[in-house]
Parts: structure tokens; C-alpha cells; sequence
């Protein structure tokens, strides 16, 4: 007789399903193939039959109804009371390309991320990126040889900017700041709104010559750029001078601490003397803690591990990593999303 008794406050009839759902692949696929169909968009202006969405889209009408009809089970689309008829909902139009934190390009990128997570067991036994035996070649060379890909990265981390950037500025004090220094900040879109909101300060972008050859529009569109440089390089080679504040945004994780070390020593041999830097990573925190923070730092710490051998790091981790850099952490100042860690040349 099987034993359906609780263990640990939850049933084992509801522990399966909860496992159920963990471990399913179908949805995350499913989403990935509305997102490449752009079927969200078509219900952002009100409820459309599937027999219009598939016309518009170019689908099979009975396929995508009873893909819409499961992911409706999830809450990304509704089926109204009438059969068929299908309605946007707060998730749905996520995947919208209007959205203003659409999250579609993060699930388009699933095709070339999957095929590495399928030897996630290489990471687990390594601690190296299985990523990297899968393509042959490591994730930040698979992106630059691989444009469709890079533009979809790109766009899909500057989904969360807007989101960071409200809570980077809402948590850190930028007074006698005059010259802030985005490390790996990508086309520019955490800067130019931080500028914008700073107009007494001035910028300094860096990233890979390839990721920032466009950056100027960026800046333009905020009316920022002339208040802001541009620098196209390598931060294992260095990194722009004199910058009274530097940040690095979900840049640290990426790398082992030897390659971590080598970009935050970087920093500090650029900083002003009186310089001080700020990374913005998860933080890893012991225990069974399900808070949203706490979930997604783990997540992403899987994620770092399986594409680019990087992970997150506790405070203890941090403050030694900056030790070995040349810095000194001062504190980590908790935000709405990923803390602030701070630190300051020794």
C-alpha cells in the first residue's frame, strides 16, 4: 500500500505533483514556440479567435488552439467564455514585444541554451560550463560569432534594466559622485538612465567593441551623449580611468575568481583614489530560504554555472575576492532585486 501521508508538512500526492511541474520541459518549449510566433502580439489590442491568430501568425489553427488552451492552465493567455476566443493576460503579455519588460527574447534563446543543459551532469561532475563542450567554443565566442543570438542577449538583459536601474537608485546615495564608469554595460541603457536622472554627472560606457558599436544611439535617444564616453575593449586589459563610481552590473558572476579578480583589480588601478565600486550580483545566502531574491539568485547561480563556469558568491566570498583585487568591501546594500556590493581601494 503506498504511504500518501505527510512528511514535512506536504502530502506525497502533493509533493509529486509540485515535482511534476518542477521538472517540466513541455511548457518552457511550448512558450519558446509562441514567442518565435509572436501570438501574444496579436492579442494586445483585445480577445482574437484562434482561427485569426493562426491566419495572422501563419499556424495550424487545432495546434496552436490546444497550445494556447495548456498554457492558459499556467495563466499566459485565457480562453474567454467563448470557446476559441482567446484573451491577454498579465503573463501573455510578457511575451509581447510591446511589452515594456517583455521577457520573449530570453525564451527564443532556449534552441542554442538547451542543447547545454542537456549535459548539465558535465557541470555537476566538473564545475565547468558544459556550454562550452557542447558548441565547441565558450558562450561570450558563441555570441559574438553568432549576431541573431547576440541581439537577442542583449535585448533580453536590457528587459530587467529598467527595473534595476529604479533600484539602483532608489538604494544607493550618488552625492559627490561626478564621473560613473559602467563596466560591461552593453548598449548603454543602464547608463543613459542613470545620467538622466543625474544631470551633474558624466559617464563612461565599456564594453566589447562589437557590443558597444551602437551605444551612441542609445545615449542619443536619452539625450545623454554628451555628457558620455564611449570605450570598445577587453576588462581583463584594463578599463577607463578616473571614474569616481564604478559599476558592474551582472558582469562578476560570469567568471571564476581568478578572471573575477583580474577585472575588479582592473577597477581599482583605474578608480580615483577616493573611487569606490559597485557590483550588482546575487549573493548566495545558506539555508531553505524561498523568498523571490533568494529563488533567483540560486537560479541564475545554476545558470552561470552550466554557460560561462562564473557563479555568485556569499559576502564572505565577495570581500575575499576584493581583498584579492585590491579592495575592500564596505557593504552590501540590499536593493528590490540583486544587492549593491561596495567596496573601496585598500
Amino acid at each position: 500500500m503506498i504511504d500518501l501521508t505527510e512528511k514535512k508538512g506536504i502530502n506525497k500526492i502533493e509533493a509529486i505533483s509540485r515535482f511534476t511541474e518542477l521538472a517540466d520541459y513541455i511548457i518552457p518549449f511550448t512558450i519558446r514556440s509562441i514567442s518565435e510566433l509572436k501570438v501574444a502580439d496579436c492579442l494586445v489590442d483585445g480577445p482574437k479567435s484562434v482561427a485569426e491568430i493562426a491566419k495572422e501568425v501563419g499556424a495550424n489553427e487545432f495546434a496552436l488552439y490546444r497550445a494556447m488552451l495548456a498554457l492558459a492552465s499556467k495563466g499566459i493567455f485565457a480562453e474567454t467564455d467563448e470557446p476559441g476566443i482567446f484573451e491577454q493576460t498579465a503573463m501573455s503579455e510578457l511575451l509581447s514585444t510591446r511589452s515594456t519588460f517583455s521577457l520573449r527574447n530570453g525564451y527564443r534563446m532556449l534552441h542554442a541554451d538547451i542543447k547545454a543543459w542537456s549535459r548539465f551532469d558535465y557541470s555537476l561532475r566538473t564545475g565547468k560550463a558544459c556550454f562550452d563542450i557542447v558548441h565547441d567554443q565558450d558562450y561570450w565566442d558563441f555570441c559574438a560569432s553568432h549576431k541573431d543570438y547576440s541581439l537577442m542577449f542583449d535585448n533580453a538583459m536590457a528587459t530587467f534594466t529598467p527595473l534595476e536601474y529604479r533600484a539602483i537608485l532608489a538604494a544607493y546615495d550618488f552625492s559627490g559622485i561626478e564621473t560613473i564608469v559602467d563596466i560591461g554595460g552593453g548598449n548603454g541603457r543602464l547608463l543613459s538612465l542613470l545620467l538622466k536622472s543625474l544631470p551633474h554627472v558624466k559617464g563612461k560606457l565599456f564594453d566589447q567593441p562589437h557590443v558597444v558599436n551602437k551605444a551612441h544611439l542609445t545615449l542619443e535617444n536619452a539625450g545623454v551623449l554628451s555628457r558620455c564616453e564611449i570605450h570598445g575593449g577587453s576588462f581583463f586589459d584594463a578599463v577607463p580611468g578616473d571614474g569616481d563610481l564604478y559599476i558592474i552590473k551582472r558582469v562578476i558572476y560570469d567568471w571564476d575568481d581568478e578572471r573575477a579578480a583580474k577585472i575588479l583589480s582592473n577597477v581599482a588601478q583605474a578608480m580615483n583614489p577616493s573611487g569606490k565600486v559597485a557590483v550588482i550580483d546575487p549573493v548566495l545566502i545558506p539555508g531553505n530560504s524561498a523568498d523571490l531574491g533568494t529563488t533567483y539568485s540560486r537560479i541564475y547561480d545554476l545558470l552561470m554555472m552550466a554557460m560561462v563556469s562564473g557563479h555568485a558568491r556569499s559576502e564572505e566570498q565577495s570581500a575575499m575576492l576584493f581583498d584579492k583585487a585590491g579592495l575592500k568591501l564596505t557593504r552590501v546594500i540590499p536593493t528590490m532585486l540583486f544587492p549593491i556590493v561596495e567596496g573601496i581601494k585598500k
